[in-house]
């Protein structure tokens, strides 16, 4: 269990630098948050091929280990290039690639976490938690020593982060992939189920906005005139504060219907992306990351049981497979390509405003469901 502990806490500094710093070094190298939108865009669109054809060659070749350490190897190389391309069209090509390799690791990660979980009879969540550990330790730490030496020397921090983290791969015990497959039929069927479709579309509108802050936040607040070191810190606050409320979540799905914990994460979504529109001060929406708690957290966990309570039990994987390809697939697109040329030429409040009516459409779209589904039940009740 050490080594996995460990893998997940320096995997993700790793994804620390992904999502917090590459923004900010596409815009030392120059480009306009227009462009940064872009080059972050193509990263998930290689990603929804990518994460189901890894699994498919690791549940092949029976190991999940040895093609973690591939991809590993081939995230170094990749990401290097990223680091010292001079023009816009070398940073896409990279990017795709670096996704290519870079976005599998995670899932099967926690393929491998999981299954040694149930193997020795401990929590899958023991072992995740110290990925968000890691997340929110290197945010603030990478952010200060970047504050102090500047984002030009950010490859050098990769570097060591990656070498460290493929010598730990080499000590995990391998495991066995084992997922239920993922197919075509399946998909027909799931999205048979009218509210698994509703559902899925009001994701979408929530978790535009959620993606958008992921790639814009560190150039809004940059622009706001924070410094590296308060840049990091907002990614360490929104890590932290999710793991209180994860751990609290199964108490909380046995009192509240799943669609109202959903509905109340989509409120606090659109009362988040508002703020955030109307402050100036950094420190203040470095501080409201914290929202992340009441937000991600509760979202992601009732979405997923509810997805589990409304579509068969064989297709499970199918309609989690579903939800991640829109939350971590399409939303991102949307959200860094439209976020990126709305903020150049908007401005950051414009595209929180935005954010904000957007996860509330998402919201309605809930509550609509909820007050159907209660119908349903009621009608069959009194029947």
């Amino acid at each position: 269990m050490l080594q996995l502990s460990m893998f997940n806490f320096f995997f993700y500094w790793a994804m620390s630098i992904i999502n917090a710093f590459f923004p900010l070094l596409f815009r030392y190298k120059g480009l306009s948050p227009g462009q940064i939108g872009i080059v972050l865009a193509v990263g998930p669109v290689v990603a929804i091929f990518s994460q189901p054809l890894w699994g498919i060659i690791s549940d092949k070749k029976q190991t999940v280990k040895k093609i973690i350490i591939l991809l590993l190897v081939a995230t170094l190389i990749i990401g290097l290039a990223i680091f010292f391309s001079p023009t816009m069209l070398l940073l896409i090509i990279c990017m795709l690639v670096f996704h290519f390799f870079m976005s599998p690791i995670q899932p099967l990660l926690d393929s491998l976490s999981t299954t040694f979980a149930k193997e020795n009879g401990i929590s899958y969540g023991s072992i995740r938690v110290w990925g968000s550990i890691g997340f929110a330790t290197a945010s603030f730490i990478i952010g200060f020593i970047i504050g102090k030496i500047g984002i030009q020397y950010l490859w050098i921090i990769y570097t060591i982060i990656i070498v460290g983290v493929f010598f730990i791969a080499l000590k995990l015990s391998d495991s066995k992939a084992v997922r239920k497959p993922v197919t075509k039929e399946g998909f027909k069927k799931a999205f048979r189920n009218p509210s698994f479709f509703i559902f899925l579309i009001a994701v979408l509108f929530i978790a535009i906005p959620h993606r958008m802050n992921d790639g814009m936040l560190a150039l809004y607040l940059k622009s706001l005139g924070a410094p590296e070191g308060l840049i990091g810190l907002a990614w360490t606050f929104s890590a932290l504060s999710e793991a209180p409320v994860v751990g609290i979540m199964y108490i909380l799905m046995r009192r509240i219907p799943l669609l109202v914990l959903v509905s109340i994460a989509g409120c606090f979504y659109t009362l988040r992306w508002f703020l955030y529109s109307l402050l100036s001060e950094p420190i203040l929406i470095v501080s409201s990351q914290a929202m992340h708690s009441v937000t991600f957290a509760i979202f992601m966990v009732a979405s997923l049981q509810y997805i589990a309570s409304v579509i068969p039990r064989e297709m499970i994987a199918t309609g989690q497979t579903a939800y991640f390809a829109t939350f971590n697939g399409l939303a991102p697109i949307i959200g860094s390509s439209a976020g990126g040329y709305l903020m150049e030429h908007f401005g950051g409040g414009f595209i929180y405003r935005m954010g904000s009516f957007s996860a509330l459409i998402g919201t309605f779209i809930v509550v609509f469901l909820f007050l159907k589904e209660r119908k349903v039940q009621n009608e069959k009740q009194y029947a």
